[in-house]
């Protein structure tokens, strides 16, 4: 039955997201209560190879969700760091976090893996160059987390109320966006990707044009988690898609709808829209280049699916992380109701 397929998809996805979405949103609380302002203004306040580096280890190393993510760059911002450096940190944590990184292995192959790397730099190097380009707006510095190091009781309970806060913000978008993503994922029959993109055996700069473009319009209208489209990837990549429509389905999640309405509570309509394009131009021309990159060096790519039935060492790491992670979640949850004090904007 449908019902029951939706349902299990809902479940499933909202599963395995559970600890992704924990671990971000903590990350974000810890970051904002504990780390002073100047550790992270004289690393990322500047636009050089250095700062670019540590924000996309950072983001690397974080792997959270795309909620997540949206909350600790604006962490990032308070604390005074560029936007190139922000956007290169929540560039890295949606596309190159670890999490992403064992997903698309897992449902795409190695090969496919190695292309998103590769484009997902291309992203980052372009968004970086873009954001300085359109002169956006320099942080503005909230140096009212410098006690944090002091006095590590108070920046725990600060931390707590954050975390409450965010996840007080954020839970309906989170919970909307997964049953919509869940929803398209049974709904929409493999058919419909063939009609909506170009799969002409004749590829050229419009079908790679099309094909982006239609992929970044998909992304925004499902509105998923990027580690929950990884799925959703797969069967478009199954059904003949290009690898730029796959490749900018993928990395269009900070475009989606609760993503620009979360940047917009932060920001304000001027900046979003400001981030927006950078997001949209350096998404386009990564994957047009990763297209023509892939068209010149004619390199053939199987159309396999890299999943295998066993599964059960994954099950036991999700149900692990779910568990440790999903107790942290709660226990800061519960100690945040004790100090609502906390500013979550």
């Amino acid at each position: 039955m449908v019902i029951l397929d939706l349902a299990s998809s809902y479940g499933l996805l909202l599963w395995h997201m559970l600890w992704p979405i924990t671990f971000g949103l903590a990350l974000s609380a810890l970051v904002r209560s504990y780390i002073p302002t100047y550790t992270i203004v004289r690393r990322l306040g500047s636009n050089h190879l250095e700062s670019a580096s540590l924000s996309v280890t950072l983001g690397a190393v974080s792997s959270v969700c795309n909620y997540a993510t949206i909350g600790m760059g604006h962490t990032l911002r308070e604390k005074g760091a560029s936007w190139s450096n922000t956007l290169a940190f929540m560039i890295s944590s949606t596309n190159v976090g670890i999490s992403m990184l064992i997903a698309v292995y897992g449902f795409l192959g190695i090969l496919f893996l190695e292309i998103m790397v590769v484009t997902a730099f291309a992203f980052i190097i372009l968004a970086y160059f873009i954001a300085i380009a359109l002169k956006m707006p320099e942080p503005c510095v909230n140096g009212s987390g410098s006690s944090g190091e002091i006095r590590h009781s108070n920046a725990w309970e600060k931390a707590c109320s954050f975390f409450r806060d965010d996840l007080n913000m954020t839970r309906k978008d989170i919970l909307v966006g997964l049953l919509v993503a869940s929803s398209v994922s049974v709904l929409m029959p493999s058919s419909w990707w063939e009609l909506l993109f170009w799969n002409v055996q004749e590829h050229g700069f419009l079908t790679w044009l099309w094909n982006a473009i239609i992929g970044i319009i998909i992304a925004i209208l499902t509105f998923g988690c990027s580690i929950g489209n990884v799925s959703l990837a797969a069967v478009m990549w199954w059904n003949g898609v290009s690898p730029g429509g796959v490749m900018a389905f993928l990395l269009s999640s900070l475009l989606t709808f609760p993503m620009l309405r979360m940047s917009n509570q932060y920001y304000g309509l001027s900046v979003t829209i400001r981030q927006a394009i950078v997001l949209f131009l350096s998404i386009l021309l990564s994957c047009l280049l990763m297209d023509y990159i892939l068209d010149s060096a004619s390199i053939y790519l199987v159309r396999s699916n890299a999943i295998t039935a066993g599964s059960g060492d994954g099950a036991i790491i999700t149900l692990t992380l779910n568990l440790v992670i999903g107790g942290l979640g709660l226990l800061m949850y519960w100690k945040g109701k004790d100090g609502e004090d906390g500013d979550s904007m």
